[in-house]
């Protein structure tokens, strides 16, 4: 069962990635894209950065140790490899696949499947934020919660536009942003579920969930998207590059105040 807090981000998580789309879905006609928010996405990319590598992948090492006593080999750094380097492929795949896609295409709009590999390449990753939300403690999913946030809302604009660009239908244009916007929150729910039945005979799952999102956050935070990630558009701006210091220095400054990462 999740607790009030829980279900509070949620539904905050909801509303937001709604908002965000919701110029897009509502004005398909006079829809235009800005510059965003850059301020907010380095701030996120600096929470994504401290949350990977000071809480979540130091969390999956002490609890692999308690679940595998004798083991050498640093597994939870080669789990978060492979979620990067897995989340980097599709990236490349689908932006080579886009590109031909967007070559071919005639008449001014999207073809179908642009939009359908985007949201799969944003819906995956949103997945395990709102895992690594339902699972950690107060202080850790509040940091969480605020990346999710600041990352969800831009997304959910950017997506929502490829998707009236594009050959999609109304109908199928609604049913593949509601499946965008569930995704976190069914993290959540099934981070929330299983941070209640985890046991000592199965801490090897959380670890294993740990380091996936070590891997998740720390490609969030520094090549999603490729050459608009924030780490290259934006933070050659001195203001910028000071929100992304300041998301990554708040974050530390929480996990030495929370203390042992294994909490998570």
């Amino acid at each position: 069962m999740l607790t009030g807090i829980q279900f509070t981000y949620l539904a905050i998580i909801l509303l937001c990635t709604f908002a965000g789309g919701y110029l897009p879905l509502a004005n398909p006609q006079r829809v235009r894209m800005g510059e965003g928010f850059p301020l907010g996405e380095a701030f996120s990319s600096g929470v994504f950065l401290a949350l990977s590598l000071t809480m979540m992948l130091p969390s999956a090492f002490v609890v692999f140790r308690q679940a595998v006593p004798d083991m050498n080999y640093p597994w939870s750094s080669t789990i978060a490899i492979v979620a990067f380097l897995v989340l980097l492929a599709m990236e490349h795949l689908s932006g080579q696949f886009v590109s031909q896609e967007q070559h071919a295409a005639h008449g001014g709009a999207l073809p179908a499947t642009i939009p359908i590999i985007m949201t799969a390449m944003l819906a995956a990753p949103s997945f395990f934020l709102g895992a690594m939300l339902g699972m950690s403690d107060p202080e850790a999913a509040a940091l969480i919660f605020i990346a999710i946030i600041l990352h969800k809302g831009t997304a959910a604009f950017a997506l929502a536009l490829a998707m009236v660009r594009s050959t999609l239908t109304r109908p199928q244009t609604l049913l593949l942003f509601t499946a965008f916007a569930i995704s976190t929150p069914l993290g959540i729910v099934a981070g929330g579920f299983a941070e209640q039945y985890i046991t000592s005979s199965i801490l090897i799952v959380k670890a294993i969930v740990l380091s996936l999102g070590a891997g998740t956050f720390l490609y969030l935070g520094t090549l999603h998207e490729m050459k608009k990630a924030t780490l290259i558009e934006h933070c050659c701006r001195p203001s910028c590059y000071v929100a992304l210091v300041a998301g990554l220095s708040i974050t530390g400054v929480v996990r030495w105040i929370v203390g042992e990462a294994h909490q998570l």
